[in-house]
């Protein structure tokens, strides 16, 4: 979304104000205090303690150490929010600019709210929950849009983006700072719906004969996929791969036998 954006926009603003206004920012997310309790020290070369106090004084990073003294702790999102800080800087941008990205991602703080940084929150929670890329582009002059790739994809087409700008995939910087489980957002099919995406794959990988969709109701949509296989060693095959619901036939096709499978799977609109 943007805040007082002059020149660029996104054009999602239903969906953030429903997802983001309308819940995540009043509710008391569990995900909230883990994003924001300080737990981890830095261990980068690159980021000596000269350099943190360079960032503290010029106000792009907060120093909630008790009476400034002893090893810094930083939250999970403070670790994102440092590693969007070291991507700036190598391209040149100055603490000015750099702390209007910063007013821009606390823009929804408060008191009230256990987030520092409550919109990079939410795309953080989004971006691990769902395979939707999340970027955050800032501009020449410290304009900052953050949102799903969908979105600014719609915002290219319809003029909504005017300007150049450096583009920081969520995604990337945390898999690079956490080494746990890897997000992997998809690149490729993240603008498609759940049906589309399953339609492709078996189109194009499943090998299936014929497909039939029936509309079950406003929210769920029924995928039959039929399989037609030589052998039943093939049919038993592609058992092990299809779920839990089909059907399993022989059909004869002059003087060769072969083997049906009808795969059934409900999915989400």
């Amino acid at each position: 979304m943007s805040i007082n954006n002059t020149r660029n926009s996104l054009m999602d603003t239903d969906w953030f104000d429903i997802n983001f206004l309308g819940s995540f920012l009043n509710d008391n997310h569990k995900v909230k205090k883990f994003l924001n309790e300080p737990r981890y020290h830095l261990a980068d070369e690159k980021i000596s303690s000269r350099i943190l106090n360079d960032w503290h004084n010029a106000g792009i990073l907060e120093d909630n150490r008790t009476k400034k003294q002893g090893w810094r702790k930083f939250s999970f999102s403070e670790v994102i929010w440092i590693s969007v800080i070291l991507k700036l800087r190598g391209f040149g941008m100055d603490f000015k600019k750099i702390t209007r990205v910063k007013e821009y991602l606390t823009a929804y703080s408060s008191e009230k709210n256990e987030s520092q940084f409550p919109e990079l929150d939410f795309y953080i929670a989004h971006c691990i929950s769902s395979k939707m890329p999340i970027k955050l582009l800032v501009f020449d002059t410290g304009e900052v849009l953050l949102g799903r790739q969908n979105a600014i994809d719609i915002a290219f087409k319809f003029n909504g983006i005017k300007d150049d700008f450096i583009s920081i995939d969520i995604a990337k910087l945390i898999n690079s700072r956490f080494k746990g489980k890897q997000i992997q957002p998809d690149y490729l099919d993240y603008s498609l719906t759940n049906i589309e995406k399953e339609v492709q794959k078996s189109i194009y990988f499943d090998d299936v004969k014929s497909l039939t969709l029936t509309i079950k109701d406003d929210k769920e949509i029924l995928l039959s996929k039929e399989h037609i296989r030589n052998s039943k060693n093939e049919i038993k095959a592609l058992l092990e791969k299809v779920g839990d619901y089909y059907e399993e036939s022989s059909v004869k096709k002059g003087k060769n036998k072969h083997y049906k499978l009808i795969e059934k799977k409900k999915v989400n609109k």
